[in-house]
């Protein structure tokens, strides 16, 4: 059976890296001072080690006990202290949520900080590597979806299993059309009269006849992501983690989000463009930067990826 390391490591993308360190000016600002930046969704480690390589010091948070145990070791085994291009830099992992940053980052001594990233997806270890029901290539994985159990007591299974019609319709018109979303709340109050709907395969059972296939999307795409939200409170917690990320930052220093669907990326657009008219921030991207056409070709589910860039004044 292969290890965790070994799937993260075939499985893993990162996406617009060139695009992040340009966005974070790394190369520049590290050849004047060592700058510091935090990775607010360190996931598997891709963009902090790039960052890291530069010569700066970065700070990971990331919620998913699993991928921070592996960006450590690839981090580790990434960065041997004898590597000389790494003298000037310098890495610290913390396991937690990135609404919880201003405290994380006073804690390890990262505040006015040069940049701060965010990177909105769910890496491909965490749908491929993880039987938690992030997936729906697995039936038999229980419907779970929680990214961090340890915080978290509430799962997918058990939102379906209590919510009524109405708040049902509610979660999933957060990605999905209110008539579809109605339709699906409809389907899991029938079907869970009769069992309870605990597995993967039990999920995609309740939904099958109401959604049309599409040629680059799974039917069962945008239901699992409107559970995923609903589970970790993803939205909500990016509302709570922007503002206070804007209040680690250094003056000049920049906040970077990649996000993956039309509901996060309204809420950063919104806040960003709030703090332009404050005239405390200076947007740096007008229109979302999207990858390139290569990068497509190499990792498809960069595709649905938009990044944003606002300046701190």
């Amino acid at each position: 059976m292969e290890k965790k390391e070994d799937v993260a490591e075939k499985l893993h993308e990162p996406v617009l890296v060139s695009e992040v360190l340009e966005a974070l000016r790394v190369k520049e600002i590290a050849r004047s001072k060592l700058a510091c930046y935090i990775d607010a969704t360190v996931g598997l480690g891709g963009h902090t080690l790039e960052i890291f390589k530069a010569g700066t010091r970065v700070l990971g948070i990331e919620a998913d006990p699993d991928s921070l145990e592996i960006a450590r070791k690839r981090l580790k085994e990434a960065c041997p202290p004898t590597f000389s291009l790494h003298e000037r830099g310098s890495f610290k992992l913390a396991h937690g949520n990135f609404k919880e940053i201003e405290s994380i980052a006073k804690d390890n001594e990262f505040e006015n900080v040069d940049g701060v990233l965010f990177d909105l997806g769910i890496s491909s270890f965490q749908l491929g590597g993880k039987n938690v029901g992030f997936s729906f290539q697995d039936s038999s994985a229980p419907l779970d979806m929680r990214m961090d159990p340890t915080s978290n007591e509430v799962k997918a299974s058990d939102l379906l299993k209590v919510l009524n019609e109405t708040q049902l319709t509610e979660l999933f018109a957060v990605v999905i059309t209110t008539g579809k979303s109605k339709l699906v709340a409809k389907a899991i109050v029938r079907e869970r009269a009769k069992k309870e709907i605990q597995t993967v395969g039990d999920f995609l059972y309740t939904i099958r006849a109401i959604f049309r296939p599409k040629k680059e999307q799974n039917v069962a795409t945008l239901p699992f992501l409107a559970l995923r939200i609903a589970v970790n409170s993803e939205l909500e917690n990016i509302k709570i983690a922007l503002p206070a990320a804007f209040n680690v930052l250094g003056s000049g220093g920049r906040l970077v989000v990649i996000s993956f669907h039309s509901g996060e990326d309204r809420i950063v657009k919104h806040f960003f463009i709030a703090k332009e008219k404050e005239g405390i921030a200076r947007l740096v991207t007008g229109k979302p930067i999207l990858p390139s056409y290569q990068e497509i070709q190499i990792n498809p589910r960069a595709r649905s990826a938009k990044m944003r860039i606002l300046e701190k004044i």
